[in-house]
């Protein structure tokens, strides 16, 4: 009978810390793009106080449970994609996401922005999350970004010519939003 190996804790503390280092290259180099197209967003990854802080987000068109889901994804996906888009220290929007292992695409499954009409990034936080989520494919090697089971209301915004997304139902029936890199 075969027996299955699981990472030893080095393995996984290694695989964590190069994870680690390739979203935040990938988060820095999106915060310069951005700024290039007038854009002032600080992003890095999702910690404690971005998580608190997206808990008390009211009138919200998702309940997304950030602090379940991050801490489900740093146990299962060392090599998630994740961050917390903010200006001025204020927290605009959350994303995670994660790179398909055997396939050419990275997807992002969660994605939030502070629906408060103050969110000094309103309307922009997608365009972060997509440009962090453009420089981490390409760190990975990826050349296909998918936006998984989208909000339908949101589907006509990732798929105008801003975003250049496209609407596609695979077999499984789950839509998504693709673009190519």
């Amino acid at each position: 009978m075969p027996t299955t190996t699981r990472p030893t804790a080095s393995g996984r503390s290694a695989a964590e810390s190069k994870y680690r280092t390739l979203r935040d290259l990938a988060c820095q180099a999106a915060t310069h793009d951005l700024a290039a197209v007038g854009i002032h967003a600080e992003l890095r990854g999702i910690d404690a106080a971005a998580l608190a802080a997206a808990a008390e987000w009211t009138d919200r068109h998702v309940a997304w449970p950030w602090h379940t889901l991050a801490a489900d994804w740093r146990r299962n996906h060392p090599n998630r994609f994740e961050v917390a888009i903010r200006q001025n220290g204020v927290l605009c929007g959350l994303a995670l996401g994660r790179p398909a292992p055997a396939a050419p695409h990275m997807s992002l499954y969660y994605l939030e922005a502070d629906p408060n009409p103050a969110n000094p990034l309103r309307r922009r936080v997608t365009r972060g999350a997509v440009a962090a989520l453009l420089q981490y494919a390409a760190l990975l090697g990826k050349t296909e970004l998918r936006l998984i089971d989208p909000l339908p209301p949101l589907v006509p915004f990732y798929c105008s010519p801003a975003f250049g997304f496209e609407l596609v139902t695979p077999g499984k029936g789950v839509p998504n939003c693709r673009r190519s890199l």
